[in-house]
């Protein structure tokens, strides 16, 4: 049985509340007979007191009244709870009540020297009966529904716990902080079952928690409460405090993740100047290693800075010239910022992104890999919900890239629109951009437009998520009339799976058909699938 740390403070405190004599004792102690053994119980000399009372019994077999003889095992009841021997308590308080001796407080003195003694059943009814004479009332609700979940009786324990709110403030104030911290517990055990434990716990059983901790913030029980909260918040990376506008930050603030990809691509593709495709028509198995990492630092509460890097490398199994030339390594340092507000009375956040990417090819089928390109990216954007169902961010994005080829230099220009669709436990994203490419040999230069949606999946029985995506690009390369209205139609799907939190595999497809009236130089078709393991710190 599981007994948090607070239930043993009000197991202690209830017992020493306990020791404020009775009536019955009081009545006693104007019995001439009883005054040693008063004396000696109000010096807190149990052991002494029971010896006395026994003394009674043996030399005052004259009093053999229900009530006389009730007295003494009720007395001797408290006093044995008073030195832990609980065995010898729940004997005497067994043997009152089996005499018709029933003071208000045996039932609550028997109840938790038969709790202490692990008998939880029958513990539980003599809280019950407790209940029933109104004697302590919000103490004994709690030991009925802490025994109740101990008993594995959870919707009772709820609902007695949830009972004493429903109590005076008198009767209920020292107990009810421990009853809501506990009610948490019970849902967080229920709760941390399923594989998608943080949603719960982030919107149900923090705030549970919270609520309790509101209700005392100065007792000792609520350091225990914010302990449990800031675990739950590590445990499972969430949000630990809010920025001005209400957007909560990232907690932890950083982020890595490392992946393994091992594929095939059944028709290798050469572009490293980004304006022209070669199709080499063959097939080749790829091992891609990606590394990812961040950390956000927050300025007070109004600005985010992250500095970010990647690293990304790629070698091809079939080592013949057309395909190892694409042998490549990608390094890719960016700083990401974001000034938070309120737009529409809702956090909006502007955005300001630098990238830069410099890339490593074997252009030359050399075997060796050598500089192919270098890109300079700034990005200015808008982040905001104007929606109630999902987030949505405009971006104005301006490429310098500089290839190996001088005439292959270019500037892009590019106008972004990614949507969020939140549809219950299902997620639709939506991408949209316009982008403008201007080559320095200007007989290259396009306009393009993308569309592209994503559809992601609740998790499927427990086990893996799947997602559908769907591609749709137009290009318009109208300086060369010769390639015409170029399409390219790029269905993908995934199946992931989640293991031990940090660990996760995706199953990848990847479709490409891309279709241009010059056939011979920029038509293709190709697949690729793919398995991919990564570790998310």
């Amino acid at each position: 049985m599981k007994v948090a740390l607070f239930s043993l403070i009000l197991f202690i405190s209830a017992i020493v509340m306990a020791q404020t004599n009775t009536t019955e004792i009081n009545n006693a102690s104007e019995n001439s007979a009883f005054a040693e053994s008063y004396n000696l119980y109000q010096q807190g000399k149990y052991s002494a007191t029971i010896a006395e009372l026994d003394l009674i019994s043996k030399n005052r077999p004259q009093e053999t009244s229900k009530s006389f003889l009730g007295l003494i095992s009720y007395w001797k009841g408290l006093c044995y709870n008073r030195t832990k021997d609980y065995e010898n308590a729940i004997l005497e308080f067994s043997k009152a009540l089996g005499m018709d001796y029933s003071p208000q407080d045996i039932n609550y003195e028997y109840g938790q020297a038969l709790y202490a003694a692990d008998k939880l059943a029958d513990a539980r009814l003599q809280f019950r009966e407790s209940l029933r004479k109104k004697f302590k009332r919000g103490v004994s609700l709690y030991y009925i529904a802490f025994l109740s979940n101990a008993l594995g009786e959870r919707k009772k324990a709820v609902s007695f716990y949830k009972a004493i709110d429903k109590l005076d403030e008198d009767e209920a104030k020292e107990v009810k902080q421990a009853a809501e911290m506990q009610i948490a517990d019970i849902y967080l055990e229920q709760i941390e079952k399923h594989p998608d434990a943080f949603r719960s716990v982030e919107n149900i059983i923090i705030p549970q928690y919270k609520s309790a901790y509101n209700i005392d913030k100065e007792s000792p029980l609520s350091h225990e409460i914010q302990k449990k909260i800031r675990d739950l918040q590590s445990k499972y990376d969430l949000i630990l405090f809010k920025l001005r506008n209400g957007r909560p930050t990232l907690i932890p603030p950083y982020f890595l993740r490392l992946a393994n990809e091992y594929g095939a691509d059944s028709n290798v593709i050469f572009s490293p100047k980004e304006q022209e495709v070669t199709s080499s028509q063959k097939a080749s198995q790829f091992n891609k290693t990606d590394v990812i990492g961040r950390y956000t630092f927050y300025l007070h509460d109004i600005m985010s800075i992250s500095p970010e890097f990647r690293f990304n490398y790629t070698r091809y199994m079939n080592r013949v010239p057309e395909i190892y030339r694409n042998d490549n390594y990608l390094m890719a340092p960016a700083i990401r910022t974001a000034y938070e507000h309120k737009l529409w009375k809702k956090p909006a956040s502007v955005l300001f992104d630098y990238d830069f990417n410099e890339i490593k090819r074997d252009i030359n089928s050399q075997q060796k890999l050598e500089f192919a390109s270098q890109s300079h990216t700034l990005m200015l954007g808008e982040r905001f919900n104007y929606f109630n169902w999902g987030e949505t961010i405009v971006r104005l994005r301006r490429r310098i890239f500089n290839s190996y080829s001088d005439m292959a230099d270019s500037t892009t220009t590019s106008i972004v629109v990614e949507q969020i669709r939140n549809l219950n436990f299902n997620t639709l994203l939506f991408y949209a951009s316009y982008d403008m490419m201007r080559v320095r040999d200007n007989y290259y230069d396009t306009n393009a437009m993308t569309f592209r949606a994503d559809y992601i999946f609740s998790r499927y029985r427990d086990y893996f998520t799947p997602s559908i995506g769907l591609g749709l690009t137009r290009t318009n390369p109208y300086n060369n009339s010769a390639r015409g209205t170029e399409y390219l139609v790029n269905p993908t799907a995934r199946l992931s799976k989640t293991f031990q939190k940090s660990w996760r595999a995706n199953l990848k497809f990847d479709y490409q058909d891309y279709n241009s009236e010059d056939k011979v130089n920029y038509a293709y078709r190709k697949y690729i699938y793919s398995f991919e393991l990564e570790y998310l710190f």
